[in-house]
C-alpha cells in the first residue's frame, strides 16, 4: 500500500549564514524553490516528520524561524499580480506552469 503524499510550503528566516546554507541544501534537495526562502513540495507525513527532525538539527530555535504549511496542490493555487508564464516546474505531480 502506498502512502499518500501531502503538499507543503516551507518558508524560513535563518539568522546565521552557515546554518542558512545547510538548511538551503537540505530543503532544496526535497522541494522546489518558489522564492528566495520559500519552497514547495510533497511527501508523506512520515517523511515530513523525519524532515522536521533533520531541520531541528540545523537551526537554533531561539534565533531562526522555519514554517511548514500543509497546502493544496500548487496547480490549484492562484496568483495575484504579475504572472510569469515562462516559468515551469516539474515534479512528481507533473508539469506546473506558474
Amino acid at each position: 500500500m502506498t502512502m499518500k503524499k501531502t503538499c507543503f510550503i516551507i518558508a524560513y528566516d535563518i539568522s546565521e549564514k552557515k546554518r542558512l546554507q545547510r538548511l538551503q541544501r537540505l530543503v532544496s534537495n526535497q522541494f522546489l524553490q518558489l522564492q528566495y526562502s520559500v519552497y514547495y513540495g510533497s511527501m508523506t507525513h512520515q517523511a515530513m516528520d523525519r524532515f522536521i527532525i533533520a531541520i531541528q538539527k540545523i537551526i537554533h530555535k531561539d534565533d531562526d524561524d522555519v514554517r511548514i504549511y500543509e497546502v493544496e496542490p500548487l496547480e490549484n493555487a492562484f496568483v495575484i499580480g504579475k504572472r510569469c508564464d515562462d516559468i515551469m516546474m516539474f515534479s512528481d505531480i507533473g508539469e506546473i506552469t506558474l
